[in-house]
């Protein structure tokens, strides 16, 4: 149970980090923000069928002969195999909206760093279309010193 709490933090920790990160929610961040909802709210609840489960199994043991807790085990063994279902299923969802969360942010990234990239002169090739004119020395260049001009 220790090991699913510290991997809830994790993951919250991350969403949080990745939600602050951004100043306007992308419709991916939002889905990502309904989805841990989700995943948290079947996993409250997965956590109290646990709960009660445990104490029906604990009364069974003191009071092995009475046959409606035998019947509530039952039903509340069913519930948690339903729940445990759900929980699987939104944590699975989570996962990928995550996923595409994260593509998400590769994209905008990738975007921005296009946008930052110097525009080459199409006059020139190879490396001199880094040149914005034929004179000008592009970083490491040094200005003749073997060169005769």
């Amino acid at each position: 149970m220790t090991q699913s709490r510290v991997k809830n933090g994790i993951l919250l920790l991350v969403v949080g980090m990745l939600s602050a990160c951004a100043n306007h929610p992308s419709p991916q961040q939002t889905m990502v923000d309904d989805r841990y909802m989700v995943y948290e709210q079947t996993y409250k609840a997965y956590a109290e069928a646990e709960k009660k489960y445990l104490n029906l199994l604990f009364n069974i043991e003191r009071m092995p002969e009475e046959e409606e807790l035998w019947m509530m085990k039952r039903d509340q063994m069913l519930e948690l195999l339903q729940l445990r279902d759900l929980m699987l299923q939104a944590r699975g969802e989570l996962d990928d909206a995550v996923q595409d969360w994260e593509k998400h942010l590769q994209e905008v990234q990738a975007d921005a760093k296009q946008a930052q990239m110097k525009q080459y002169n199409p006059n020139f090739t190879g490396h001199d279309g880094q040149r914005s004119s034929p004179g000008q020395l592009l970083p490491g260049e040094v200005k003749g010193k073997n060169k005769r001009w």
